[in-house]
């Protein structure tokens, strides 16, 4: 495992996901994607080749009411995250806000995909 000093910032920042989802909040990685998960929920972030996030937060699964059939609801808020302070403290913030709940009009609906 690797320990950057210049990256320490960001343990302080993350902190209020711990402390609202404590240990029922979850990250992986793979390449250049981040996932932060909770209770069914999640929220991809992808690394563009300009070195922004990019985030698509991803409802649990309900039933499509069109097609009787589960389906999950892909959103976005429109902007990139920045690997900084700021932008990454505007981050943690959506990703509380989508895992408690909030939708729209903060977060756009983009698609649905059927599981």
């Amino acid at each position: 495992m690797y320990s950057s000093t210049s990256a320490s910032w960001l343990s302080g920042i993350v902190a209020p996901l711990a402390a609202k989802f404590g240990s029922g909040i979850t990250i992986t990685r793979s390449g250049n994607m981040v996932c932060w998960g909770y209770d069914g929920q999640s929220a991809v972030l992808e690394m563009t080749a300009d070195g922004l996030l990019r985030a698509t937060f991803i409802d649990s699964e309900r039933i499509d009411i069109v097609s009787a059939s589960p389906a999950a609801a892909a959103y976005r808020t429109g902007s990139v995250y920045a690997l900084n302070r700021a932008s990454c403290g505007r981050m943690v913030t959506d990703l509380v806000d989508f895992f408690s709940g909030i939708r729209e009009p903060k977060f756009q609906f983009v698609d649905a995909f059927p599981r």
